[in-house]
């Protein structure tokens, strides 16, 4: 973003690039699903770190804004597969009671990574060229496909061929909208995120409502991080049973914490507001994956991950559109009023959803993780292995 306003001194141009990577994701990340269930999840994530390290790597070549701008898609179409593989893989990796630890664990990295990131980067390109910053992004890439490859165990199931009910790049989709807890879970984050973009584009505008200026539009920023971290910690307590009524209070716990900002006075309390915000939105998303993991089998588990968040990816983005009219309308603190209706509907939805998961696993729903044989040294490859066709997945 620094690179192409540098060279372009255009809004436009870093309005464009926002919408095309942002798009080139939500487009791409089904694709990218597709891959994640049809070859081992362990190859695919190292492919697509070293494949969006050497694309990351080209932009330290060129300081034209047009082909910054392709070499930046590329990047993106390259980092699609990522995450749906590596979200599916962790029931692979761990035993079913320890899934929610692991999805917390994983989740404390993304999030503290997303707080440290965007600060290096503005810190580093003050001091050296963009161009020493973007092959250091590089080397993180190449860094995290080395620590992929020393995980030790089994990533994916182990399958024959893609059987007939689960194939294409649609069976995600398929499944998704077939199951009605997951349909209903995808539904009530596609609310919430399209009331919460908004406040994004509100963020610079209340910190300067408040005269806080440029630190206080970081302090904003790093109190939802940290408090999404301190959420990620909390989530891995979480059992498979706390995990519905944690679905619930994390979107209540965000209509809390935006109306909090929404009618504060003091910019302490947004602040406190906003990390609080984070910290609902953290442990909820620890819960909301356990709970896709375990409602799907391992051969559709990726396109399923993938075509949720492509959902919800077109949805934050879809926001990014009305924001100015809200804005505009409501004004900067009533857009966090909104988003906080916005999480209040969403928790709305998730009751009857909670109350299906419940019900499905009172009429004897089996766990759809894998029985497949671990690698020697796991704590499971004792156990006698239950041949995969005795799973069966009882959906109401």
């Amino acid at each position: 973003m620094v690179a192409i306003y540098d060279a372009t001194g255009s809004a436009a141009w870093m309005s464009a690039t926002l919408l095309l990577t942002w798009g080139a994701t939500g487009v791409l990340t089904p694709f990218g699903g597709a891959l994640g269930d049809r070859f081992d999840r362990r190859k695919v994530m190292i492919a697509s770190d070293l494949a969006a390290g050497a694309s990351i790597a080209c932009l330290a070549l060129t300081t034209t804004p047009a082909i910054m701008l392709a070499v930046a898609l590329v990047s993106a179409a390259a980092q699609a597969p990522f995450y749906s593989a590596s979200t599916a893989a962790v029931p692979n990796l761990v035993q079913a009671d320890e899934i929610a630890w692991a999805n917390g664990a994983v989740a404390v990295g993304r999030n503290a990574g997303q707080v440290l990131g965007p600060v290096m980067g503005g810190i580093l390109v003050g001091v050296i060229d963009p161009a020493g910053v973007f092959l250091l992004n590089a080397a993180c890439f190449a860094a995290s496909a080395a620590l992929v490859g020393s995980v030790r165990g089994r990533f994916s199931d182990l399958r024959a061929e893609e059987s007939d009910e689960h194939r294409g790049v649609r069976a995600g989709f398929r499944f998704l909208l077939a199951d009605p807890v997951l349909r209903l879970i995808t539904l009530a984050w596609v609310v919430l995120l399209a009331g919460v973009g908004p406040i994004l584009v509100a963020e610079l505008p209340l910190a300067r409502s408040f005269d806080v200026g440029s630190t206080g539009y970081g302090l904003l920023a790093g109190s939802w991080g940290a408090g999404a971290i301190a959420g990620s910690f909390l989530g891995q307590w979480l059992g498979a049973r706390r995990e519905r009524t944690a679905m619930i209070a994390s979107a209540l716990g965000m209509a809390a914490g935006f109306a909090v900002i929404g009618v504060s006075g003091l910019f302490a309390m947004v602040l406190f507001g906003m990390a609080f915000a984070g910290i609902a939105e953290g442990a909820g998303s620890v819960a909301e994956q356990g709970i896709v993991q375990r409602r799907t089998p391992d051969a559709v588990r990726s396109r399923v991950i993938a075509a949720s968040e492509a959902a919800l990816l077109v949805a934050f983005a879809a926001s990014f559109g009305f924001a100015p009219p809200i804005i505009h309308l409501a004004g900067v603190q009533g857009t966090y009023v909104i988003a906080a209706a916005a999480s209040v509907a969403a928790a709305a939805i998730l009751v009857p959803a909670m109350r299906g998961l419940a019900a499905a696993e009172v009429d004897g729903h089996v766990d759809a993780r894998p029985a497949s044989p671990r690698p020697p040294g796991n704590a499971e490859a004792d156990r006698p292995i239950v041949p995969a066709e005795e799973i069966r997945v009882v959906r109401r």
